[in-house]
């Protein structure tokens, strides 16, 4: 396979905070002439091991350990999009059946902690995006839960309730919106008390999920806040082996997980993790913080969800996602949606210009 295989960097994506992650877009050809892409959150030295292991033990698309799993993920979903080309069929019809044409688009939004006074950059941020077609946006307000001395705790309770509240007023009730806290940071302070309040406050704004409010592994944790709280609580972005999924599954410590196609061995590993969560009545919401072929592949495995209420995906503005491919197929539509690529496999093919990135 390696005479039929171009492995190409993608410019690096900054994740905030100094992490920088290699990006690598992968292009499998068969000796029929069908091409399939697949992307992995892996610098191309570690897809190139992958593709070499992957020739000699397909079966280590499955089994490998964490690096290399995620450099599967470019081989995965690069044979699930040949596969689609091979039977003239969408990856959605493969993958269980498609259930929807349209997905709603989340946006991830990064809010300033401000005094939520009327005309403030909060407000003037978190409009921008509303302006621009979404009916979904995910909050990230700086250091929210990382309190200071300048205010006693009851007060900080009532800033962040307050930073919230304004928040649901600005977009009103059609809106869709989630808080993210980025519970996976190192330097995560908030304890489970803090969590249990703010959820309250989430539900009482008719939040649809509050995610990473803990840090990773904080299972025991997380499950008793599933159980006592009304939202429903995502995490897991960072693991990346299937055991974890199973883990966090079966003590039912989220109700939402968020697995990357791009990082946890593609969309085969994506059915999987699924599996053990619908086996624990869990949702699956991809986090789609990827490329326009992981956004591809995220749309044809949202459009099989049953349920329109988590039949959603992450769109971002990134080059990797606006430029890469034909056609500018991630538009939204009148009610923030993104058509599924239709045609054989992911339905996407690369930009002409492409080649001028490298």
């Amino acid at each position: 396979m390696n005479r039929n295989a171009e492995i190409i960097p993608l410019p690096a994506v900054d994740w905030g905070n100094g992490d920088i992650r290699d990006v690598t877009l992968l292009k499998l050809t068969t000796s029929e002439g069908l091409t399939g892409l697949g992307s992995a959150y892996a610098g191309a030295d570690r897809v190139y091991e992958g593709l070499a292991l992957y020739q000699r033990d397909p079966e280590a698309l499955r089994t490998s350990d964490t690096a290399l799993m995620i450099a599967m993920s470019a081989i995965d979903i690069a044979l699930w999009d040949i596969r689609g080309k091979e039977e003239d069929r969408p990856v959605s019809e493969l993958l269980g059946g498609q259930k929807r044409d349209r997905v709603l688009a989340y946006v991830t939004v990064d809010l300033p902690i401000t005094e939520a006074k009327a005309g403030d950059a909060f407000e003037q941020i978190l409009r921008s995006v509303v302006d621009q077609g979404f009916k979904a946006v995910k909050l990230c307000i700086e250091a929210f839960g990382h309190r200071d001395s300048s205010l006693s705790e009851q007060e900080w309770d009532r800033h962040e309730a307050r930073l919230l509240a304004f928040a649901r007023k600005i977009v009103g009730n059609d809106i869709q919106l989630m808080l993210d806290v980025y519970g996976s940071d190192p330097n995560w302070t908030p304890e489970y008390d803090w969590a249990v309040k703010t959820a309250k406050v989430l539900e009482a704004q008719d939040f649809l999920w509050f995610e990473e409010p803990l840090s990773p592994r904080a299972f025991d944790e997380f499950a008793q806040l599933t159980k006592t709280t009304g939202i429903a609580i995502a995490g897991a972005e960072h693991f990346v082996l299937p055991k974890d999924f199973e883990e966090v599954a079966n003590l039912q410590a989220l109700d939402i997980l968020q697995p990357d196609c791009t990082r946890v061995g593609g969309l085969t590993q994506m059915q999987n993790i699924r599996k053990v969560a619908s086996e624990n009545n869990l949702q699956v919401i991809p986090h789609g913080w990827n490329t326009a072929i992981g956004l591809a592949a995220d749309l044809h495995f949202q459009a099989t969800v049953n349920d329109d209420r988590y039949g959603v995906v992450e769109f971002w503005s990134h080059r990797t996602i606006v430029d890469l491919l034909k056609d500018d197929p991630f538009a939204l539509d009148d009610e923030g949606k993104i058509a599924v690529p239709t045609g054989a496999g992911l339905g996407v093919e690369l930009n002409d210009a492409f080649d001028a990135w490298n």
